[in-house]
């Protein structure tokens, strides 16, 4: 039976997730600092992303302390056995002990899943911001990106909101001896669908989105192409986002060990959106790192040469590359 537990691996999933999403945005922030390149909002909806993905981790570590991840029968078996080793033989208070242990795990989990959605939510705003850094004025993608920042907040935001709406008065969602009135399953369901669907949709136009942007930029070949994977990435994280509609059979299940994989992939999208929006600033910083000093004056005394127009268009492109 203990090998059906399945929380000990959403503890070795999550945490390995959270901690590689900490070191990205902690070298992102290094790297700013060090430059001394000033924050901006992208960097504090970020870091905002982040701790909600802390506090989701850690309360889903609580939760599997407390059991989640064990079968109802598996735990209910456990829970009584550890009942039994200490003195007391009273039945009234082994049904007791179930139901503060069922009642415990819904509670961590669905506060779990609000920080889950807020984190990911977050991480997505922070990356549409930092494209409205580079877009031109005017243009069309800012727009589109100004567009897919609103209603994705709007839709995920809806979808946070739900967790706790859902039933009121909000305990009857972990306390079942409270009565309550409560949304259908199925209605839950199909809006964590489309809410899946449309955010990791978004996901990976925001990835694609900067293929419009940086192409006709005057660089190197390996300039772009770096810059176009970097700011890419976010396609993961909208297959993560995708692939949770597989788990969303677990809303409603009496089965909690049903909810793991939904975790799994829920702190799986926001980690890796924090990833991905990371890693084209950490990119952009490492190269001006690089670059060589601007070029010493000529012999003869007279200053070095000022770049063409088409050079100095492309410089300033590189330098909002660099937010």
């Amino acid at each position: 039976m203990a090998d059906d537990d399945l929380g000990p691996g959403l503890d070795r999933a999550m945490w390995p997730l959270t901690v590689l999403a900490t070191l990205f945005l902690g070298l992102r922030l290094y790297c700013k600092i060090r430059h001394r390149r000033p924050l901006w909002w992208d960097d504090y909806v970020l870091v905002a992303s982040w701790v909600a993905l802390v506090l989701s981790t850690a309360l889903e570590t609580v939760a599997v302390a407390q059991g989640l991840g064990k079968s109802s029968a598996q735990l209910v078996a456990s829970l009584q056995d550890h009942h039994d080793t200490n003195d007391t033989n009273d039945n009234n208070d082994a049904v007791d002990v179930v139901v503060d242990a069922i009642r415990a795990i819904s509670e961590y989990s669905y506060i779990a899943g609000f920080f889950t959605i807020l984190a990911a939510m977050w991480g997505k705003a922070s990356f549409a911001l930092t494209l409205l850094r580079i877009a031109t004025p005017g243009g069309w993608i800012r727009y589109a990106v100004w567009f897919i920042l609103v209603t994705v907040l709007l839709v995920m935001g809806g979808g946070a909101v739900i967790q706790w709406v859902q039933c009121w008065p909000v305990a009857s969602l972990w306390d079942h001896t409270i009565p309550g009135t409560c949304l259908s399953s199925e209605m839950v369901q199909h809006y964590d669908l489309f809410m899946s669907v449309y955010s990791g949709t978004m996901d990976i136009v925001l990835a694609l989105l900067p293929w419009r942007i940086i192409w006709h930029v005057q660089i190197s070949k390996k300039e772009k192409f770096g810059a176009l994977f970097a700011m890419g990435m976010g396609v993961f994280a909208g297959l993560a986002s995708i692939l949770k509609i597989a788990a969303l059979f677990a809303i409603g299940n009496p089965d909690m060990s049903t909810t793991v994989i939904l975790f799994v992939f829920g702190t799986a999208e926001a980690a890796i959106t924090i990833m991905a929006a990371s890693i084209p600033v950490l990119r952009a910083l490492m190269q001006r790192s690089k670059r060589p000093k601007a070029a010493a004056p000529r012999r003869d005394g007279e200053p070095p040469a000022r770049p063409t127009t088409p050079q100095r268009l492309s410089q300033q492109k590189e330098a909002d590359l660099e937010w």
